[in-house]
């Protein structure tokens, strides 16, 4: 009598099990994923029984393919082509956008005469009964950003790459974006600029670099390239401490990775205009009870003198943190 191997036997216990009926749907589907149709026309096709199929059939697939094609390019077109509503519908928004950008131009041109004749109505006002307040109040002036200012000081443009320069999917990186111009203005900042404008929009220590879509803004404002960055100050101190700074070393990556386009000129006269008189979110009254860090009371019967929201002709910090002795104000963003 002869036993089975170990090996058999071990199989035997150990075989493939049965397949669950309830996996039938999966089994045909992993198992024979060709539905029987087709493997019958393609082993009719292989023995050579397939019968060939009749002009008639070739004429008629032609046909349907020129239909769908046709029906096809069709709703295309149709898709495509605008219709007179939306002609319409745009051209007023046109309009519409025109006349409010003239509205805009109009009474920014209207704040601006306004707020120069504050200025000149303040001077001659305090020329004679304050000069030190009168002298506090410009100085605060240049550093808020709320008057025009007139100085030598740096010059440094930026503009977009030249067309073909860097790689052909990266155009967005040859163009001049807002984190280069953040770059810049806060290396001028820091190397002793005392005002800065972006392509005649003078920067407040409330205003922001961004962008939206492609266009860079400055407080709203859209700007277009070449970008002139002006900034007024000692130019030969300007000249030393930027040239410390990381900006022109980021300025000649982009410049030679990206094809950035930029200079840096020493002038030895800058205009920059101001940006009317700063909105102040807090202030309040300051007496002698201030140093104490105690809050002073209202007077009685006085205004102006209460803790609160008021407005008041200048800010007391600019972008240089240069603090303000100005009594009666405090601003904060």
């Amino acid at each position: 009598m002869t036993s089975a191997p170990r090996n058999d036997a071990h199989g035997s216990r150990h075989g493939k099990p049965a397949l669950d009926a309830s996996m039938t749907l999966l089994t045909e589907v992993m198992d024979r994923p060709l539905d029987a149709g087709y493997a019958e026309a393609a082993a009719r096709r292989a023995a050579g029984d397939e019968p060939p199929r009749k002009t008639r059939t070739w004429i008629l697939v032609a046909a349907l393919a020129i239909l769908l094609g046709f029906v096809t390019a069709a709703a295309t077109i149709d898709l495509r082509a605008p219709q007179g509503a939306a002609i319409e519908a745009r051209k007023v928004l046109e309009k519409e956008i025109v006349s409010r950008r003239d509205d805009v131009d109009a009474l920014s041109a209207q704040a601006t005469a306004l707020s120069e004749e504050i200025e000149t109505l303040q001077t001659d006002a305090l020329a004679d009964v304050d000069p030190l307040l009168l002298e506090t109040l410009q100085t605060d002036g240049v550093a808020n950003g709320s008057i025009a200012v007139t100085g030598p000081g740096l010059v440094i443009t930026l503009n977009d790459a030249a067309e073909g320069v860097g790689a052909d999917d990266q155009s967005h990186n040859k163009k001049v974006q807002d984190g280069d111009l953040q770059r810049v203005v806060n290396s001028l900042w820091a190397s002793g600029a005392e005002a800065i404008a972006i392509n005649g929009q003078r920067l407040t220590p409330l205003s922001a670099v961004r962008s939206a879509g492609e266009a860079i803004l400055v407080d709203l404002q859209p700007l277009i390239a070449p970008y002139r960055v002006e900034a007024i100050g000692d130019p030969a101190t300007l000249e030393t401490e930027f040239a410390r700074s990381a900006a022109p070393g980021y300025l000649s990556t982009i410049s030679s990775t990206w094809g950035i386009q930029y200079s840096r000129i020493a002038q030895s006269k800058l205009s920059l205009p101001g940006n009317g008189i700063q909105r102040l979110f807090y202030a309040h009254a300051v007496d002698s009870t201030a140093a104490t860090g105690d809050e002073p009371e209202a007077p009685t019967g006085q205004d102006g003198a209460s803790t609160g929201e008021t407005e008041s002709p200048a800010s007391t910090t600019g972008p240089t943190g240069a603090d303000s002795s100005l009594a009666g104000q405090e601003s904060t963003e």
